[in-house]
């Protein structure tokens, strides 16, 4: 018995030694914090009757407060803990326990019905809390975690935050690029540093034990960190910043400006300077996939409500999707999707006339998922935007001499580039991050990996 323990125990030390060169998730770096953290909770019906002063008074800042488990199982203590928190002087934002196997639209219509459909200025952005596959494959839930986050982002103007854990998500949720939206990491660990899922560069917020001890609570808590001072996190607080203001007369967002972004693998999208608006656009394949890959999309922000014509820069040299599908997001968050010809027209093409409101959370977006074949490698343009009053007749001839020989009779625009369309600060500074290679660390046991899970029966 004893040979066989000791022949065991090299065994197992030889399976240890050797992990690293087989395990192909390690991460051989760790992300460390700016500096200063703030601390706040996280919590649901679990924690039974909340004395929020007292909360407050322990120095907790925030508190996530859970919304729902999916569409099923909506959390009994939400609306008590929001006001509560509110009351308070807690800042907070609403989490909801992802179900990727439900409807992530009705998911996320349930998050904004319980916080009023937009931030009030002591809101953290909304959560979508990923860390069960729902017996999905990763290419599915990555779809359903981008649907949410979409729609989600449309509503309130800026991306929503993900809280996961480095090993679900890397194994769970494919080669998804969602970082765009702030990381809230999920590693019960004492280094300083935490390990996060290759996907982001930075965390955001770090829930670092399920253990704590909170005043005001009498049952373990979720303790988080977020990734500066108070002052950062107050300035992270809210609807987003305008990326620019449309003014009344209108304007012009083409590639590059502060309101136009791009999503998707960065190495798919292709910026070419001889030929488009301003002698610049950008392109990438189109693809029949059911999601898009790579999209562009005009974030829209209107000094006064009003009925505008919409018109997209489409040039010849590169222009070649006979199905570009552009999906208007407007007043009332109302959406309408309209197809065009990319080829039609060596210039100005009209999407049509569109009621905005006064504000943001308003978009145009074009997504590379045109349906036509892969194999053909069609390329569909990303290039400027108009928007100008409803019937001003002007055909934006002014906007940019020369650029194109076309035009479709009644595009409407104004004459200048950028006009009415100022530079914000828009909402793309939210952290600064400091990446520490360290050593190569072998991944963590199946136990170690494990989100909480709080699930009903």
């Amino acid at each position: 018995m004893m040979r066989n323990q000791i022949a065991l125990a090299c065994t197992l030390l030889a399976a240890c030694i050797d992990a690293p060169q087989l395990d192909d998730k390690r991460q051989d770096s760790t992300v460390c914090g700016v500096g200063q953290t703030v601390t706040g909770i996280d919590v649901s019906y679990y924690q039974g009757t909340i004395d929020w002063s007292a909360v407050a008074g322990s120095g907790m800042k925030y508190a996530f407060v859970r919304v729902s488990d999916g569409t099923g199982f909506p959390d009994p203590q939400f609306d008590s803990y929001w006001a509560g928190s509110r009351a308070a002087g807690i800042y907070h934002g609403a989490y909801q326990f992802f179900e990727p196997a439900q409807d992530p639209i009705a998911q996320a219509d349930l998050v904004l019905a319980k916080i009023g459909g937009t931030l009030a200025p002591d809101d953290l952005p909304p959560v979508l809390d990923v860390e069960v596959s729902g017996g999905l494959g990763g290419a599915a839930v990555a779809a359903n975690v981008k649907t949410w986050v979409d729609h989600v982002a449309a509503a309130i103007g800026r991306p929503p935050i993900i809280y996961t854990g480095k090993y679900f998500w890397e194994d769970n949720v494919a080669d998804a690029d969602e970082s765009a939206s702030p990381l809230w990491h999920a590693q019960y660990t004492s280094a300083s540093c935490p390990d996060i899922a290759d996907a982001w560069s930075g965390w955001a917020f770090w829930q670092y034990t399920s253990t704590g001890t909170v005043a005001g609570i009498g049952s373990d808590m979720d303790i988080d960190r977020w990734n500066g001072d108070e002052a950062s996190l107050q300035a992270f607080l809210g609807p987003a910043a305008p990326c620019g203001t449309i003014d009344a007369t209108g304007g012009v967002i083409d590639n590059g400006d502060p309101c136009y972004t791009t999503g998707g693998p960065a190495a798919y999208i292709r910026h070419v300077t001889d030929a488009g608006m301003g002698d610049n656009l950008d392109w990438t394949h189109t693809t029949n996939t059911a999601s898009e890959d790579n999209y562009a999309q005009w974030n829209l922000y209107f000094a006064q409500a009003g009925s505008y014509e919409l018109s997209v820069y489409t040039a010849a040299a590169y222009a070649q999707s006979k199905q570009a599908r552009y999906v208007v997001t407007s007043s009332g968050g109302a959406t309408r999707t309209v197809t065009i010809d990319q080829t039609a027209v060596d210039g100005w093409q009209s999407l049509g006339t569109f009621q905005f409101d006064a504000g943001g959370a308003q978009s145009v977006n074009l997504g590379d998922n045109t349906g036509e074949p892969n194999a053909d490698n069609v390329q569909l343009v990303f290039d400027a935007l108009q928007i100008a009053p409803a019937g001003s007749g002007s055909d934006g001839s002014d906007a940019d001499p020369g650029a194109g020989s076309g035009s479709d009779p009644g595009d409407g625009g104004p004459g200048k580039l950028d006009a009415g369309c100022s530079a914000g600060t828009g909402g793309g500074g939210w952290m600064i991050v400091v990446a520490i290679v360290g050593l190569v660390r072998r991944r963590r046991s199946p136990r170690a990996r494990i989100l909480r899970v709080r699930r009903e029966a």
